[in-house]
């Protein structure tokens, strides 16, 4: 892991300092807002009050009931669980709770069931976590619940988190508006990353001249629109870092594409889907290695040095990455997949031929060099060696290979699979069904070598185990998610992971709420409580992709559900 600094916790603490006194300084005092929360017994008997008033913020515990030959399943607003009785429930409106019952001699359906838990986990964390580290004058997260200001990559699972949560619900749950009025903060948030001028230095310039870096949100429909984000952030305005090439990396801003992609889903937004364009086409133009491999760089700076030695770092060594790899594939193959949307009247019809081919290409270079042939997992990285571009051999062209594998490039590599599954499976091009059916047993054993060699089955009897990064694994998780569809066993790997989830809910969950990064073993595996430190259980890129899990497994589930 990489790239956390403590040098801006102390500006942070000024800007945040300072959007204090300026949110306060309102003159005069606000009248409190209070919410009515109403109890339908659906045909049961209540045993409390009708409804409560309460002030906005504050919690009520939900009531129980009772029923004849039924049990109480949960209260509702509308087909969104708002909890079990006894569990407090904070609303954002005047709402009605509905009592939903199950007929004692039917048989409870458990996806269901298990679409609905997540879904209100799911909820109720990424509420707390909005609380604990946001701010929505400033648009400034923490790191932790103690301070310090995250770098572009863990800043970026927040927004993952809410894209997540959205995925779930539709514009008739109850808290639709409070999520999408949440990403559009996020979003403001993270264009204090956004990149206005580079200091490219050592006489390095566009491999195209004519490539530029495009306003927030617009784009020509050519190769030649940029955008880039810095590791760092800029905490007086957005739009406006100035960096040089030294901290840019590939696979932060592959991210950002990521999460401008699915706002663009969740809010129909072009602006955003232009954005991710504008990115891929960075990444692809700047980062993807035309020569022999094919696949994309880790580091811009790095992709011009060779250190030469035989203990090689990605900082000051080309090197070829599964991280910023597997998934530029998967965004390639995600974009070519919405280009049919009317509002772009085929704006971008003239790159898809080439996305396509870099798609391939990387997922190629994934699968060909990175791959471990012995587990069937995907490995870290492999160095170049200098004057690679001469070399005819691709095999020659590596200096090293690192061969570390990580839950979270196997699970990119799945996705991307999987998108490249379904464009064949719908397309009806000549040799189509052979492509389809090469990308399916490829999924098929890759998710099986991904449950083998990361799922533990040796922690604890009866459960699975897994990173202890959270987010490493929540990309296995989605992983075995798109490939559910079309891959036997998905859904016996996803029970796995759902159920390891579960058991931290329920045992590995602190008093403030939060749910420890290593599900089954706990908070022990982070005993660092720096509040500048990657390391915190409680640093926000972990605790975000804890929720999202919660997200993906709702959304999974009610898929099951309705089939």
């Amino acid at each position: 892991m990489k790239k956390f600094s403590m040098i801006l916790a102390a500006a942070l603490a000024l800007v945040l300092a300072f959007g204090l006194f300026a949110a306060c300084d309102q003159g005069g005092e606000e009248e409190p807002v209070y919410y009515t929360v109403t109890y339908d017994a659906n045909g049961g008997t209540l045993t409390g009050e009708k409804s409560e008033r309460v002030e906005a913020g504050e919690s009520v515990t939900l009531p129980t009931a009772v029923k004849e030959s039924a049990t109480l399943t949960g209260w509702y607003a509308g087909d969104t669980l708002a909890g079990q009785a006894g569990d407090r429930y904070t609303p954002t409106a005047s709402v009605t709770l509905q009592a939903r019952w199950q007929d004692e001699a039917e048989e409870p359906d458990p996806a269901a069931e298990y679409a609905e838990t997540n879904l209100a986990r799911s909820i109720e964390y990424a509420k707390l976590i909005r609380e604990t580290y946001w701010n929505s004058d400033t648009c400034l997260s923490k790191l932790t619940p103690g301070g310090g200001a995250p770098f572009l990559w863990p800043y970026t699972e927040q927004v993952s988190m809410v894209n997540g949560i959205l995925q779930a619900i539709d514009e008739t749950h109850a808290d639709y508006e409070y999520f999408t009025e949440y990403l559009e903060e996020l979003i403001t948030g993270l264009r204090h990353y956004r990149v206005s001028q580079v200091n490219m230095g050592s006489g390095q310039s566009w491999e195209n001249p004519d490539h530029v870096l495009a306003k927030f949100g617009e784009n020509d429909g050519t190769a030649n629109s940029y955008a880039i984000y810095n590791s760092g952030r800029n905490d007086g305005a957005i739009d406006s870092v100035n960096t040089g090439i030294g901290g840019i990396y590939f696979d932060d801003n592959i991210w950002v594409a990521k999460e401008f992609y699915y706002a663009y889903l969740n809010t129909g937004k072009v602006e955003y889907l232009n954005e991710a364009v504008n990115i891929v086409n960075w990444i692809v133009g700047e980062g993807y290695e035309e020569t022999g491999l094919h696949g994309i760089y880790w580091l811009w700076s790095a992709k011009f040095l060779f250190e030469g030695s035989t203990s090689l770092s990605d900082t000051t060594h080309a090197s070829l990455n599964a991280c910023s790899s597997a998934p530029t594939a998967m965004m390639l193959m995600k974009l070519i997949g919405v280009m049919d949307d009317p509002a772009l009247e085929g704006k971008f019809d003239g790159l898809l031929d080439d996305w396509m081919l870099k798609a391939q290409n990387i997922y190629e270079f994934c699968y060909m060099t990175l791959r471990n042939p012995n587990s069937g997992c995907i490995r870290d990285k492999v160095f170049l060696k200098e004057g690679f571009e001469e070399m005819t051999n691709a095999n020659d062209m590596i200096q090293l290979t690192d061969a570390q594998e990580l839950p979270y490039n196997t699970g990119t590599f799945m996705t991307a699979g999987a998108e490249l599954y379904a464009y064949y499976a719908a397309s009806d091009e000549a040799d189509s069904d052979l492509y389809a059916e090469l990308y399916q047993e490829r999924n098929a054993e890759t998710a099986a070598a991904a449950d083998r060699q990361f799922a533990n089955t040796q922690v604890m009897q009866g459960q699975y185990s897994y990173n202890s990064n959270s987010w490493f694994t929540s990309f296995l998780l989605e992983g075995f998610i798109d490939l559910s569809a079309s891959v036997t066993d998905g859904a016996e790997y996803i029970e796995h992971m759902r159920s390891a989830l579960d058991y931290a809910w329920n045992n590995n969950r602190a008093e403030d709420g939060l749910v420890a990064p290593a599900w089954i073993i706990g908070w022990s595996e982070h005993p660092d409580t720096g509040v500048n430190s990657e390391g915190n259980g409680r640093q926000i890129l972990l605790q975000s992709a804890n929720a999202h899990c919660y997200a993906m497994l709702a959304r999974y589930y009610a898929g099951v559900a309705a089939a």
